[in-house]
Parts: C-alpha cells; structure tokens; sequence
C-alpha cells in the first residue's frame, strides 16, 4: 500500500478520535442543568399555591365491623383491609392545626413506616375524615402525599392544605423549628375495635 494511502487514514483515524472525544465532554454538562431541582410553588406573599386546598370535604366513614367487611376503596376500586382500617382509624385522631408522623402512627400498631405509607398513599377518606395530609416523615419534612414524594403538584396541594390548617413550615419544608413541640401529635388510642395487627395484613 502506498505510504501516501497510509498516511490519509492515519489522519483521518485522528480526526474521528478528536471529534469522538469533543462530543463525550460536552453530554454531562447538559445532563446537569436538569436535575436542578425546583423551589417550592409558592405566590409573592410566600402562601403555597395549589390545585386543591380543600380541607373541609367528609366523606362516609365505616364505622362498624359489618360496614368494613365489605367497604370498597373508591381511590382502587379494591376493599380496604383491616390494617388499612388501623391506619386511618389513628389518622383519624389527628387535630386539625396538629400533625405527626408515619413512625408515630407505625409504632401504635407495632408496624411500620412503609406501610403506613403505603395504606394512607390510597387513602380514600380524605382529607376527612381521614386527613392524611397531616401526616410527615420521621424528620417533620412534608414528605409525600398520595403518591408522590417531595415536589409536585399533590406535594403542593398538601402544603396548602397544612398552611389553611395553620402549620408553619420553613423554607425547606420541614416544620418550623420554633413551633415543633406545639404541633407534634403522639397521643394515639389503639382500642379494641382497632386491634394490632402486623404489616402483612396491608
């Protein structure tokens, strides 16, 4: 093969290196402007601005041990089973201006975190009187609301609801530090009518 020949593709091997090497650089930066993440949805006046506020709605609330065997979740279309029943029984029991957590209301029922979450996640008795909207994490972050975790428009629609209800939260959606003590419910009554149960029931 002619020298001449082998020096053309030599070059032409660089040059598809270089321009190769070019394009790889330049995919990370793009990849990190969009994880950038949003700031709470809030109006000029810091009030949180959502598509439902509402926390006024009751719904019918079984009540008996005949009505609750055959309740249908309106939310699944599924029956609600006992230890969901459990969850939203001591759900029920939180004040309004009040709130408390999905360890709180886990460790009533010898249960735990997850499946609180995943019971009041088709919560279909909200927001009463099953209002889970005031309902956070261990740490006093809002947390997630039926479905959704942190940002978005159910997550705005629980702040809302907890701002009508009189909850201050900071900046950074926990808790304001100065009224935690005030509004962190704890006191549950698990009576017989709402026996414990272990998370395999969810």
């Amino acid at each position: 093969m002619p020298a001449e020949r082998i020096a053309r593709r030599g070059h032409a091997a660089i040059h598809s290196s270089i321009l190769m090497s070019s394009t790889s650089t330049t995919k990370p930066a793009a990849a990190a402007v969009t994880t950038k993440a949003k700031p709470a949805n809030r109006d000029a006046k810091g009030r949180p601005i959502a598509v439902d506020e509402d926390v006024s709605t009751v719904h019918p609330y079984p009540l008996t041990a005949k009505e609750r065997e055959n309740a249908v979740n309106r939310l699944t279309g599924r029956k609600v089973t006992p230890f969901q029943f459990q969850v939203y029984d001591l759900c029920a029991q939180i004040p309004k201006g009040k709130i408390s957590t999905y360890k709180h209301i886990s460790d009533a029922l010898s249960s735990s975190s997850r499946a609180v979450g995943q019971a009041l996640k088709i919560n279909p008795f909200a927001p009463l009187p099953v209002p889970c909207h005031r309902v956070l994490d261990s740490k006093l972050y809002i947390g997630g609301f039926m479905g959704q975790w942190g940002e978005g428009e159910k997550v705005d629609n629980k702040r809302a609801k907890l701002y009508h209800e009189g909850v201050m939260m900071d900046n950074s959606d926990h808790v304001a530090a100065h009224v935690r003590d005030s509004v962190i419910f704890r006191d549950f009554k698990v009576t017989k009518e709402t026996p414990t149960e272990t998370a395999k029931t969810a």
